[in-house]
């Protein structure tokens, strides 16, 4: 359900966006939320693959938003170069026990 003061505030962008195209803008508010909108600025009355998509998306956004959460989530873990520990020549077996020697330098 749009919300007038979130409609008005997204009612902005209205004349900025490419025409022939679907567009989503998100915001996010100072409570953790969002707010969401989508905008068709194609005056085919078709329905193409661009605008099933984009109503996937907003039906998506608005039914599994934890799930979207998750994925994001996700994407931007995988995204991270994770520093591992350097250990070479620091692990040795003695007597078929496996030593590994920690330095507090770094």
């Amino acid at each position: 359900m749009i919300v007038d003061s979130v409609k008005a505030k997204f009612d902005k962008y209205k004349n900025t966006l490419p025409k022939d195209s679907y567009c989503i803008i998100i915001e996010d508010t100072d409570e953790g939320m969002i707010n969401f909108m989508s905008y068709d600025t194609s005056d085919s009355p078709d329905v193409s693959t661009g605008y099933l998509i984009l109503r996937g998306f907003m039906e998506l956004l608005q039914t599994q938003v934890d799930d979207v959460i998750m994925h994001g989530q996700a994407a931007v873990f995988r995204e991270i170069d994770i520093i591992k520990p350097e250990v070479k020549d620091k692990m040795y077996n003695k007597d078929n026990i496996t030593v590994l020697n920690f330095n507090n330098d770094k």
